[in-house]
């Protein structure tokens, strides 16, 4: 049997390749390893994604002109549930199969989102950093009793920051394009409002929907002229949901109450990126994902996805 190529480019894989080396050799798979630390741009694919069958990526630019080019490409094998910098339909149409993990970092993601809520209100950062410094201060901080939070994307991670969010006696309101389950609402004490209303009324607005036309620069010069509250914003979700520059405007002008942010507009984040220079912002470097358990789960059926798009597995779920 004629051996497959692999082109591995996501960089969460990269620390357990040698320990899958023996299976993808036993299912007859070479592979290249293409190192960065976030993505593949385009222009770089476009020079040698002709040499392989597959492709075991992350967030890569994989556009038309990719496609056009991956003329041996039999399946996109994407490490991670978001598949938006692929283009999926035209992919499709060109015979490749697009496989991914739907759901797989959940409850880490929103963790992180808590978390980074909870750090925010009870200045954990600057009390740990202080005393790092040989300081003694004392930061008077806020409970999250009756504050009114928003989640914009009530998927997974939504639900899951709702279900998470119970015992702390906040007000929970939710937006979506889709209709969420009545029972779920009620369980968990949520009203389904607009944007203009959870801009207009919340005290905390949590992004964790992905990434669409109707999401894209959702918080722009325009949408932030009603943010009534001055609200902290947390974004878990895809970092072009924010427009970079509207969110400097925002912090500058205090607009907002602060930034907690594991996803960017542009990542890596630039060293000479103004958001450095504000106190009331928490950034992760898109590491929501980062949990042993579901990291490790998602690099095996990741590869279990991309033997079934080449024929090497007839298992239809991974175990």
């Amino acid at each position: 049997m004629k051996k497959k190529k692999l082109l591995i480019t996501a960089f969460p894989f990269f620390p357990v390749i040698n320990k899958f080396k023996k299976q993808l050799k036993k299912k007859n798979i070479e592979f290249d390893v293409l190192k960065t630390s976030q993505y593949i741009r385009e222009k770089i694919l476009l020079r040698i994604i002709h040499k392989y069958d597959a492709l075991l990526c992350g967030d890569d630019e994989i556009t038309k002109k990719v496609i056009d080019k991956a003329t041996n490409l039999k399946v996109i094998s994407k490490w991670g549930t978001g598949i938006d910098s692929i283009d999926k339909n035209y992919a499709i149409k060109k015979g490749i199969k697009i496989f991914n993990t739907p759901g797989a970092f959940t409850n880490g993601v929103a963790t992180m989102a808590l978390a980074m809520l909870l750090s925010f209100y009870r200045k954990i950062n600057e009390n740990h950093n202080d005393i790092k410094k040989g300081q003694w201060k004392k930061y008077p901080g806020e409970t999250l009793i009756r504050k009114k939070i928003g989640v914009i994307g009530v998927g997974n991670i939504g639900k899951t920051i709702f279900e998470m969010l119970q015992g702390f006696n906040t007000i929970n309101y939710g937006n979506d394009l889709k209709k969420i389950d009545k029972k779920f609402l009620n369980k968990n004490n949520i009203k389904i409002k607009n944007k203009k209303f959870l801009y207009n009324n919340c005290d905390v607005l949590i992004f964790a929907t992905d990434l669409n036309k109707n999401s894209y620069k959702m918080i722009n010069k325009y949408s932030v002229k009603e943010l009534k509250k001055k609200p902290l914003i947390i974004n878990v979700g895809r970092g072009g949901v924010i427009d970079n520059k509207t969110l400097i405007y925002a912090l500058k002008m205090k607009k907002i109450n602060g930034a907690c942010l594991d996803v960017f507009e542009n990542e890596p984040l630039k060293k000479n990126n103004p958001l450095k220079n504000f106190k009331n912002c928490i950034f992760t470097s898109h590491n929501a994902f980062n949990t042993k358990d579901e990291v490790e789960f998602v690099h095996k059926n990741t590869l279990h996805n991309l033997y079934k798009g080449l024929r090497l597995s007839k298992v239809s779920t991974f175990k």
